[in-house]
């Protein structure tokens, strides 16, 4: 007993009693971190793809955590124009808040190749599409969306029953706390200025 009181106390000033914390990668390897929508009466929420679904001012914005990709912390987002007029917002303006406030910006361009493979593209579910449609006959969003010449290169311009689709990447754990929201903000309507933003609710779940 005297040998085992030891070895005990060797791992650890206070013995026994205090069990060394497990390193990240392998409660990555047995409990795996997954990002998942929250509940919010005014969202709708996919239920194969943990997809959320906002609709205001005639503009459907979509946002769906992309668990597969491991390297950072990532989300396909989808903004469909069901208005009659052009839409536009700045990419570079969407952030992460966690629930104490702190604002996360997403990973720059310039470096998107340090933490993913050069040219990366992440994969959607393959269910992913056909949920949407379902959900609302009027949105198509399989292919890729028209490019539009723009006389301001941050400004993403989406025309009418057309849609646009970006990927925002965080760094992994780039938020201590479990609770996380997702900002696209200010989609502007070019008829009347009306300005729209969208938060996202999500939590991280182990296991």
């Amino acid at each position: 007993m005297q040998i085992l009181g030891g070895i005990c106390l060797s791992f650890t000033p206070l013995g026994c009693s205090k069990v060394p914390e497990v390193p990240d990668f392998i409660k990555d390897t047995f409990q795996p971190e997954m990002i998942v929508p929250v509940f919010d009466p005014d969202a709708v929420i996919m239920p194969q793809t943990g997809t959320v679904v906002y609709v205001k001012n005639g503009v459907t914005a979509m946002a769906l955590p992309l668990n597969n990709v491991k390297a950072v912390d990532a989300f396909a987002i989808f903004i469909y124009n069901g208005t009659d007029y052009w839409i536009s917002f700045k990419q570079k303006d969407c952030q992460m808040l966690d629930g104490t406030g702190n604002v996360t910006k997403p990973i720059d361009k310039s470096q998107e190749s340090f933490y993913l493979k050069k040219n990366f593209r992440p994969e959607l579910p393959p269910e992913f599409a056909a949920e949407i449609f379902r959900w609302d006959k009027t949105i198509r969003i399989q292919g890729d969306p028209a490019i539009l010449p723009r006389e301001d290169i941050e400004r993403t311009t989406v025309m009418p029953r057309q849609h646009t689709r970006f990927f925002l990447y965080f760094r992994k754990r780039s938020i201590s706390y479990s609770s996380l929201r997702i900002i696209v903000p200010r989609v502007t309507s070019d008829f009347n200025e009306q300005q729209t933003t969208f938060v996202f609710k999500f939590k991280v779940q182990r296991g």
